[in-house]
């Protein structure tokens, strides 16, 4: 077989689809032609491979390579791509690229914009419209961070508040009011939402136990629960408005007789998915460890800047698109506290690599970037 060659088009790297014959299906008898399986004559249609007739059952059970896609054998022309070989059928449907544009296979030469694939002839019209109406764009017009235009009419209120891609059936599949938490999400994070207990509670220790090493919290010192927006809304402290709010830590007090017990109920917002999910418990837990610490009075660009931080290094760790695109918004964040604040926490660990300075720091000690 031939493997697919490669061209490359503004110095990327593109796979050109060859089909090769490596077996001749022949519609002739021979009384003299003997199978190189069986050993029985072969009348009637048989493969030839290497020189070799094959009984087409024959063939497909011993000798005939499986799809990677399907699983079945190949008796026909194949694709052999990346040491796998595959049904030109299989291979077209799940590992040909197709035009994120017109949604059909591509073959040749192509282009990668915001990780989607295009026929250059359709990626030059799409460029020039908006992916949420499709109306030509013209003057000026607003870009998510994933490559999307969009006119600026129809506001940042098109944009997924998990992972900012510009919700469309082009580009997410849509959008849906998510059951787990009322929001209107992407279909994309919807599908990948955590909303069940077993699921989180799988997360929350990994994550624990993940930044143990730097801010201990210990098992059982909290307690936590899934929860809609609506509710989460309705538990923040009086004065605090509602906004983006993913997770809240409240300090808890549970009388028994004389004895009051305080404790730490961390809420998390429900249908989150797992990339996003892990960064919100690691900012959460943060905070516990700052109540743990007696650090209730922290000025609010450290106690989130910090909080911030270790969700920047969880999201770092983690390493997907999405996470990379959410890291490059909290380093250009604009907001005091969950901007400012953060980059001066991370200012401060020497970008994660001293975080007992960091801790100093909040301790008391001098070295906050900005204060005395």
């Amino acid at each position: 077989m031939t493997a697919p060659r490669h061209r490359r088009f503004s110095g990327l790297a593109l796979p050109a689809l060859l089909v090769a014959w490596s077996i001749l299906a022949s519609p002739l008898v021979s009384s003299e032609l003997r199978c190189a399986v069986c050993g029985e004559i072969i009348t009637g249609r048989y493969l030839e491979e290497s020189g070799r007739a094959y009984h087409e059952s024959c063939y497909a059970r011993v000798k005939a390579p499986r799809c990677a896609v399907c699983g079945q054998p190949i008796v026909d022309s194949r694709i052999d791509w990346e040491g796998k070989s595959y049904h030109e059928t299989c291979y077209r449907e799940a590992k040909q690229p197709h035009c994120a544009a017109c949604g059909k296979p591509i073959e040749g030469t192509y282009l990668v914009q915001g990780g989607k694939s295009y026929h250059p002839a359709c990626l030059r019209t799409q460029a020039t419209r908006c992916v949420i109406c499709g109306e030509p764009l013209g003057g000026s017009f607003l870009v998510d961070p994933w490559g999307n235009p969009f006119h600026e009419r129809h506001g940042r209120k098109v944009l997924c508040p998990f992972c900012s891609r510009a919700m469309a059936p082009s580009t997410t599949g849509g959008s849906v009011v998510s059951s787990a938490n009322g929001m209107r999400v992407c279909a994309i994070c919807d599908r990948s939402g955590v909303d069940r207990p077993g699921r989180a509670a799988t997360l929350v220790e990994r994550i624990r136990l993940q930044i143990f090493d730097s801010f201990p919290v210990r098992e059982g010192s909290f307690t936590w629960e899934l929860v809609d927006k609506a509710r989460l809304n309705a538990l923040l402290p009086p004065g605090q408005r509602a906004g983006g709010e993913l997770g809240l830590t409240l300090e808890t007090k549970t009388r028994s007789g004389r004895r009051v017990s305080v404790g730490n109920r961390v809420y998390l917002l429900s249908g989150l998915p797992s990339w996003l999910l892990e960064a919100v418990i690691a900012h959460e837990l943060i905070h516990v460890w700052q109540h743990l610490e007696g650090l209730d009075s922290l000025p609010l660009d450290q106690a989130e800047g910090s909080a911030e931080l270790a969700s920047y290094l969880v999201l770092k760790h983690g390493g997907s698109d999405e996470a990379k695109v959410k890291m490059l918004e909290m380093e250009k964040s604009p907001d005091p506290d969950y901007g400012v604040g953060f980059r001066k926490a991370l200012e401060v660990s020497m970008k994660g690599q001293a975080i007992p300075r960091l801790q100093r720091v909040l301790r008391g000690a001098r070295g906050w970037p900005g204060r005395p």
